[in-house]
């Protein structure tokens, strides 16, 4: 539960303390407006119910006037304002184990829109097992050590590759738990690291310059399927971009005249611009003209049957393995990705 620290009587006085701290902080003038908009309306449900000063921000309370009021954006409004004001001191959690910051970091990881559904339930379950694990040792969350969280590890994972997703599960929320909730004398996250492995019997399988040309082949160009297939392909193998990239990609992330692609949001949160070879660029073409349906959507990629909705990583995923069966060639989404990275090293060898 968030708790004030000490009473106060007018939270308008907080409201406009806030406000002039987005304000100093160069929000734009529509963010502005929704924030303030959703803060007077708190203030007036505050008023209006005569809610106790200590409950203000009690969940049950914010539940309450987020279906009384139904204010746009109403939660990261509240989640920001609230943020705010546990940076400053003036609202404490009272957290024994990870109940609070635990919410409040799934919160922040799917409005930043990290990782698609199926990856925040892992998360979601990885981080209830960790919280069930500190009540279980009585650890806070303000003590937490490497040991500890090492303990977690060995207890909840039993093979190698499990363990290596739990610490990235766990490297994320420690990083959110230092730099966004405050918690924590230093930020444990680059601790958190595996072992080197110098030898690996499942190497990255990338594909061969026959394999390739097989599976460039086999986009017959016949059908909508194809033009779209034959783009999501081209793009993979000469760019390395991941699935969820591929999906993401707008009209307006496209410059035909130079050739480039710009990637705004990726993994590791580097926008980056690259250039795109001239088959690459005609195969998309290709799709936007003669398959791409024509309605008032900016994402590239498309579903061909009504209502048109853009695409998944796991359709872009579905899509590669259904061309590499046509054209029996072994592999997945992700061989492409490994092949644009092998194709890298070539290259560079070659300028050696």
């Amino acid at each position: 539960m968030n708790r004030l620290t000490h009473d106060i009587q007018d939270i308008s006085i907080l409201i406009s303390n806030y406000l002039c701290w987005i304000i100093d902080r160069n929000y734009t003038s529509d963010t502005i407006d929704i924030h303030k908009n959703t803060l007077h309306r708190f203030n007036t449900f505050i008023s209006e119910n005569n809610i106790e000063p200590h409950l203000i921000f009690d969940p049950e309370v914010l539940k309450k006037f987020y279906q009384d009021y139904h204010p746009k954006n109403g939660r990261m409004v509240m989640y920001e304002f609230i943020l705010f004001l546990k940076k400053k001191n003036i609202v404490r959690s009272d957290m024994n184990g990870l109940c609070c910051v635990f919410s409040d970091y799934v919160n922040f990881y799917q409005r930043c829109g990290f990782a698609q559904h199926d990856q925040q339930k892992k998360i979601r379950n990885t981080l209830k097992a960790f919280n069930d694990f500190l009540e279980r040792n009585k650890v806070s969350v303000n003590h937490l050590t490497i040991e500890i969280i090492d303990m977690f590890l060995s207890e909840k994972f039993k093979s190698k590759k499990s363990v290596k997703r739990g610490q990235s599960f766990l490297r994320g929320f420690l990083r959110y738990l230092y730099h966004e909730a405050g918690i924590g004398v230093k930020d444990l996250s680059p601790l958190l690291i595996s072992a080197p492995v110098f030898a690996r019997n499942d190497p990255p399988k990338f594909l061969r310059h026959n394999e390739i040309k097989n599976l460039l082949d086999s986009t017959s160009d016949l059908t909508d399927k194809d033009l779209r297939t034959n783009a999501i392909v081209r793009l993979a193998l000469s760019t390395g971009m991941r699935p969820i990239e591929i999906a993401n990609i707008t009209l307006d992330d496209i410059c035909f005249k130079t050739a480039h692609l710009k990637i705004p949001v990726r993994k590791s949160n580097n926008p980056i611009i690259i250039p795109l070879p001239d088959d690459t660029i005609k195969a998309i073409a290709a799709y936007i003209i003669g398959a791409r349906p024509e309605i008032n959507e900016r994402i590239l990629f498309l579903t061909l049957k009504p209502p048109h909705w853009p695409i998944t990583s796991s359709n872009i995923q579905r899509l590669i393995r259904e061309l590499m069966k046509k054209a029996n060639v072994t592999g997945s989404a992700y061989s492409m990705r490994h092949t644009f990275a092998q194709n890298m090293l070539i290259s560079i060898s070659v300028f050696e």
